[in-house]
């Protein structure tokens, strides 16, 4: 009799697009529990999460999106781009009942998303489908968008919740399934260091409790420690290792933090 084994992610999300395009109102169709309305002033994000679980044929993930609902304001550079760095994903939003969303979204956000988070799997939403019904001009717009950038494109509603849920699941799917699918294909070898981050990011938020405040910890450790997640260096990995140590200190004492310091240092060492 076969094993099904099971592996945990927690993936950062970025939702990005022009301001009232509905990245707000569809966290809150997605999510179970819905965190402060008001924005996290030092980052410029309000921060949700939701876990979810897929059956594959040989594990089951279990994947925790941590959704960063950026602003949508272009004068906030530096905010947005500190929202942005470390997403493993990005949904950009837009409304089809709004032309200038759309062109917005391919001159503006698409650009940006590429220059500060290259590799990241983009998914086009186009929100408010319930407004403009099928076949709308702008749905048009947004599959030549879609082919060209060749990034996916789904249609939904905050309103109704049409497509809401599948939204989110799909780019769960593109960051995590299609990346296991590679993996056992062998047509990815991925960064060592770059995946042991996940271990030690997914390991703090597990032995900090709070998930939501554990990732704002690690986005501002991981910012003082000058960590590339892209392509991370084991030196500032190491550092910021030890800033996270710090931080637990005060949480769960010296001893328990040491443990885990070293398990996590572990980690890093094992990365090949």
């Amino acid at each position: 009799m076969s094993i099904i084994k099971s592996k945990r992610y927690i993936k950062k999300v970025a939702l990005v697009g022009d301001s009232a395009v509905g990245k707000t109102s569809l966290i809150r169709g997605f999510v179970i529990d819905v965190f402060d309305d008001k924005y996290i002033a030092t980052i410029g994000a309000k921060v949700s999460k939701r876990d979810l679980e897929y059956k594959l044929p040989d594990k089951t993930v279990y994947l925790t999106l941590m959704l960063w609902d950026i602003l949508g304001q272009k004068d906030y550079k530096k905010m947005r781009t500190q929202g942005l760095s470390g997403a493993h994903g990005v949904l950009l939003v837009a409304d089809l009942s709004r032309p200038e969303t759309v062109k917005s979204a391919e001159e503006f956000w698409l650009p940006e998303v590429w220059e500060i988070i290259p590799n990241a799997p983009v998914l086009l939403v186009g929100n408010k489908s319930d407004i403009v019904g099928p076949g709308s001009a702008m749905e048009k717009e947004l599959q030549k968008i879609s082919a060209k950038a060749e990034s996916p494109l789904i249609l939904c509603s905050a309103k109704t919740g049409k497509n809401v849920e599948e939204a989110f699941r799909r780019i769960g799917e593109l960051m995590t399934i299609s990346e296991l699918s590679e993996k056992k294909a062998g047509e990815l070898t991925p960064e060592p260091l770059a995946a042991a981050i996940d271990d030690v990011v997914s390991d703090f938020c597990e032995q900090y409790g709070d998930t939501t405040r554990a990732m704002e910890i690690v986005e501002r450790e991981f910012t003082r420690a000058k960590v590339n997640v892209n392509t991370p260096i084991k030196e500032s990995l190491l550092m910021a290792i030890e800033y996270l140590s710090d931080v637990e200190r005060d949480v769960h004492g010296r001893d328990v933090s040491e443990v885990n310091k070293l398990r996590r240092w572990k980690m890093i060492d094992e990365a090949r």
